[in-house]
């Protein structure tokens, strides 16, 4: 007894016993794990993206894998640890020559969740990335996916008959979009048998954009459950925001008041007024008139881009819907006053990208 007390006091001088050792890989939201994440999330982008890097270099991951460019500037990143950990990192929006970057960001027309898109004349991407009836997702996003999702499937594999079965899933901003179709995505292979259930997918999407609608969300956070995916957000980061999002009747539960909205007011005791027919008229159609115009608008400006990009591309059947919902555990990063003496969030010295760019979601994390 007393020998082994001697060699564990031994142990805890060698190791740093004052340390509190966490575990390697593991469920729930881990301040210390992100904020090294963070750090790799940075170099997603080439340095000449951001004006250089302002993180720290990764301790406990090193880059092992750089994916090709997809015909719509997409791109991933991995990282390994000692202890095998995989990290997959997607980047965001980046200025391009020919605009492609955004124009994924600006394709935000709604598509099913479940089905098939002819990405080019050699490649139909067939995908699930939910279950639910109903669940919808951003089509640019889904393009983004599809151009990365062979080189994507094939990385996990190899990472995995390498010995990594642990996978951290990382993106920022455009990229976060598309580390959350890519869990999804990952996660109904394993449930189709086509990954094995052994491997583990944790993810963190920072300052992520609106992604699907309700149902999707559901879904998402339904197959996610149990602390294995977070929405990481600055509370003052614009880009949360968008899409803009218009809800249509059609897009509430079949079962609800919308379907006999006068006899539902009538029970509640709060009887249609003399201008009812009037403005519900005008809500009825002014969404589909904005629907109508913000689609044209895409077909007319960021259609052809796409179209150019991939030769062969067909677009599947949209859904005429900007129900657009955050998605997975937010984790809201909320300023203090000496992140504001850091990023002033002036409008006379205004950066559009000052509460975005990943510098300030690791001043937030790490607490500086």
């Amino acid at each position: 007894m007393i020998l082994a007390l001697g060699i564990l006091i031994t142990a805890c001088l060698l190791d740093g016993c004052s340390r509190q050792q966490r575990p390697s890989f593991s469920s729930g939201y881990d301040r210390e794990e992100l904020t090294e994440l963070l750090c790799v999330c940075e170099r997603i982008y080439d340095s000449s993206d951001l004006g250089g890097f302002k993180t720290p270099d990764p301790t406990e991951f090193t880059h092992v894998y750089r994916s090709p460019v997809s015909p719509l500037i997409n791109r991933f990143d991995i990282w390994k640890s000692e202890d095998g950990r995989g990290v997959f990192a997607f980047r965001g929006t980046i200025l391009d020559t020919a605009g492609l970057s955004f124009s994924l960001n600006f394709y935000a027309l709604m598509v099913a969740a479940e089905g098939q898109v002819k990405v080019s004349d050699s490649f139909v991407f067939q995908y699930k990335l939910a279950s639910l009836p109903g669940a919808t997702v951003h089509l640019g996003c889904l393009l983004g996916l599809a151009t990365l999702s062979n080189s994507l499937l094939d990385q996990v594999q190899r990472q995995y008959a390498d010995g990594s079965k642990d996978f951290y899933i990382i993106g920022h901003s455009q990229g976060a979009g598309l580390a959350y179709y890519a869990t999804a995505w990952l996660r109904y292979l394993q449930k189709k048998g086509k990954l094995p259930e052994e491997i583990r997918f944790k993810t963190y999407a920072i300052a992520a954009p609106k992604a699907g609608n309700m149902l999707f969300a559901y879904d998402y956070e339904n197959i996610t459950s149990g602390g294995w995916s977070f929405s990481v957000q600055n509370v003052i980061d614009w880009v949360p925001y968008i899409p803009l999002s218009f809800e249509r009747t059609e897009d509430f539960p079949v079962v609800g008041p919308f379907t006999h909205i006068r006899s539902f007011l009538k029970d509640a005791t709060f009887p249609p007024g003399p201008d009812f027919e009037r403005g519900y008229a005008f809500y009825s159609k002014t969404v589909p008139v904005y629907l109508d115009t913000i689609t044209s608008l895409i077909h007319r400006f960021v259609h052809p881009r796409i179209a150019r990009a991939l030769p062969g591309y067909e677009e599947p059947a949209t859904i005429p819907s900007s129900y657009f919902e955050r998605i997975g555990i937010t984790v809201p990063l909320v300023p203090d006053p000496a992140y504001y003496r850091k990023f002033p969030n002036d409008q006379e010295q205004f950066s559009v990208w000052e509460n975005h760019s990943v510098y300030p979601y690791y001043v937030l994390v790490k607490g500086e």
